[in-house]
């Protein structure tokens, strides 16, 4: 159930990438399913998606474990 809502979350986010929220919601989402790796590749996309929020993004990351 979980992995399906996660995957709605990412076809929504590869339709409107500019939702930071989301994307934020989807690292979280990957750590919680115990996929790092997969949380790094989020980061990675929301960075690549949305330069002028750079800051906001690693933050939260950093918050997350995702990024240090």
């Amino acid at each position: 159930m979980a992995e399906g809502m996660v995957a709605r979350l990412e076809a929504r986010l590869a339709a409107d990438p500019g939702d930071v929220d989301g994307w934020i919601m989807l690292m979280r989402s990957r750590i919680v399913l115990r996929q790092p790796g997969r949380a790094t590749v989020a980061l990675r996309s929301a960075l690549a998606a949305n330069p002028s929020r750079q800051e906001e993004l690693l933050a939260a990351a950093r918050q997350l474990g995702v990024a240090s």
